[in-house]
């Protein structure tokens, strides 16, 4: 039948017509098509943001600000990446130091979650449910609202890695209950009765059998953590001085007062951005199937 089939319809008062029946498919390619033009513009609009940082890294101040700010630089100054990584930015030492902050949290914030998962929801005790979710209403404070009370305690830490290492693992560690509690739920209990049958004690259940099963939440978990933690910038430039400074605080400070090279600073930008495109491109694929198989049932 031809996309425009005709339809005859005979009437007694006004006789027999013809009438032009639509196919449906045309509204099926139209749809298709508004979904395409919509897909290739959000496309756009997350690469550009990409595209201008990368750009703005290959140029001087004057022509940033000399009407060629989206364009392609006409010349490629690929020494704003030495001097962001060297002298001139201390790129390479604000990264190192968020490295440390990223890692130390990363392992800190896996092992107490898990702990604390396994406890909370593996073991029967008086008060397990009162615990969890008063341990999970800790995502409703916001870590920047707690400034003061922490300003009082990490105040002897400031030149040390730790003063940014315990607010990130102590305010990271509910998200990452409230990842593995979908997960953890899912393991049959016959799994801990077979091993306990065998003599194993409940530490070694829990991490030789248990946590192996655990291994694509914790790494969704610190995926999450991960983007949080390097990207963090209101406690890093109130507890960290010179010497253990972040690379979100050194960026910032490549600002000066009266004068700022713009293009070292884009560099620096595209330094500090390429971990996290990293980790996207490698995971991504890892978090969408953890974040399914956490959701169902069974």
């Amino acid at each position: 039948m031809s996309q425009n089939s005709e339809l005859k319809i005979r009437n007694p008062v006004m006789g027999s017509r013809r009438v032009k029946r639509r196919s449906p498919n045309r509204r099926i390619r139209f749809g298709s098509v508004l979904k395409q033009i919509f897909l290739i513009l959000w496309l756009f609009l997350c690469l550009f943001p990409l595209y201008w940082m990368f750009t703005m890294s290959l140029k001087d101040t004057n022509e940033i600000f000399g009407g060629n700010s989206v364009g392609l630089p006409t010349q490629w100054l690929w020494e704003n990446y030495a001097n962001a990584w060297g002298s001139g930015g201390r790129v390479s030492t604000y990264m190192l130091n968020s490295i440390i902050d990223t890692f130390a949290t990363l392992i800190g914030t896996s092992l107490l979650g898990y702990m604390s998962a396994y406890g909370l929801l593996r073991m029967r005790w008086k008060g397990q449910k009162t615990v969890f979710t008063y341990i999970l209403m800790g995502m409703m404070i916001p870590m920047h609202a707690a400034l003061y009370p922490l300003t009082e305690i990490l105040l002897t830490l400031t030149k040390t890695h730790w003063a940014l290492i315990i607010p990130y693992v102590a305010f990271n560690i509910p998200i990452t209950i409230l990842i593995l509690s979908g997960f953890i739920t899912n393991i049959p209990y016959e799994m801990e009765e077979a091993a306990c049958i065998d003599g194993s004690g409940i530490y070694r259940t829990a991490f030789t059998i248990i946590l192996p099963m655990m291994v694509p939440a914790l790494i969704t978990a610190a995926i999450f953590v991960f983007l949080q933690v390097w990207n963090e910038l209101l406690l890093a430039s109130l507890f960290t001085t010179d010497s253990v400074r972040t690379l979100t605080v050194g960026i910032k400070q490549m600002s000066g007062q009266y004068q700022t090279d713009y293009g070292s600073m884009g560099a620096g930008l595209v330094i500090a951005t390429l971990p996290t495109l990293i980790l996207y491109m490698c995971m991504s694929g890892q978090v969408q199937k953890s974040l399914v198989a956490g959701a169902v049932k069974g």
